[in-house]
């Protein structure tokens, strides 16, 4: 009867360990950086959607309606960013955010006048100035755009290379 009861009670103290284990929650910052890696990993996709097309030489209309759409989704995205994830201590942070709604905006009045002459140069002129938003936030940031092409760290260079150093930002221009 008592080596019954011990062995109920090890039993049920292990339970209580593993449930204690599994159902503790992710700290406050964890949740946050993933809601926001996963905001922010969909307005890539978008935004590659766009990059995909922004080569032709011609848009066609179904071209155009992914440059409307993308544009749109990344705009919403965007405003979801700003106002959730807020930096109010890194100012350089939330102005180019707010570059970035700039931008895809001016892309998504783009698609509105598809049919005047030179536009599909401003679609494709929008991209790279949102490609370079997003580098320059980026930069500020110290993320590496795509880590994949970068598998080595800073003090692996070979021998007798060294990393050129960046150009010193002074804010995002005004016009490129």
């Amino acid at each position: 009867m008592v080596r019954k009861n011990i062995f109920v009670f090890f039993i049920t103290v292990i339970c209580m360990f593993t449930t204690y284990g599994f159902a503790e929650e992710k700290p406050k910052g964890e949740k946050e950086k993933s809601e926001l890696a996963k905001l922010m990993g969909e307005i890539d996709k978008n935004y590659k959607a766009v990059e995909q097309i922004s080569g032709y030489y011609k848009y066609s209309d179904n071209d155009w309606g992914v440059i409307a759409e993308a544009s749109a989704n990344i705009i919403q995205l965007t405003k979801i960013v700003i106002s959730k994830f807020p930096r109010p201590d890194d100012k350089k942070y939330q102005d180019l955010n707010k570059l970035m709604l700039s931008e895809t905006e001016k892309m998504l009045e783009v698609t509105s006048r598809k049919d005047e002459k030179g536009a599909l140069e401003d679609a494709q002129w929008q991209v790279r100035r949102l490609r370079q938003t997003c580098a320059v936030c980026h930069k500020h940031l110290g993320i590496h755009l795509y880590p994949q092409l970068y598998p080595g760290k800073k003090d692996e260079l070979p021998p007798g290379q060294h990393e050129i150093p960046a150009p010193k930002e002074t804010g995002a221009p005004k016009d490129w």
